[in-house]
């Protein structure tokens, strides 16, 4: 797996958030002003490129769905982030958090 950019991150969000959606859907869910279809369309190709998400032919179009969940991105990352920003130490990331935000806010 590779970390997706800033970019992909919000249309993968998204999808996940509807499960399975036409690009249109996944436009309709950004706040305005919402960015071109067609800036989707390529981000969505690029995704499905990347293996994060397939498609299934629906009418004249695709509909388009995760294969990749969000709580195994999200693992993906925490791992990471471990690994490259505190050296794989688990100490160091709980220090870190606790020094700069309480556990209580965290949890």
């Amino acid at each position: 797996m590779e970390r997706l950019t800033p970019a992909e991150e919000k249309v993968m969000l998204r999808l996940w958030k509807l499960e399975k959606a036409t690009v249109k859907e996944i436009v309709d869910l950004y706040p305005n002003p919402k960015p071109a279809y067609n800036t989707v369309s390529t981000i969505v190709r690029i995704l499905e490129r990347k293996k994060f998400i397939k498609h299934k032919p629906m009418g004249r179009g695709y509909i388009y769905l995760p294969k990749i969940g969000r709580e195994q991105y999200r693992d993906y990352l925490a791992d990471y982030i471990l690994k490259f920003y505190f050296d794989g130490s688990r100490n160091e990331i709980v220090s870190f958090y606790n020094s700069n935000v309480s556990l209580s806010e965290i949890l």
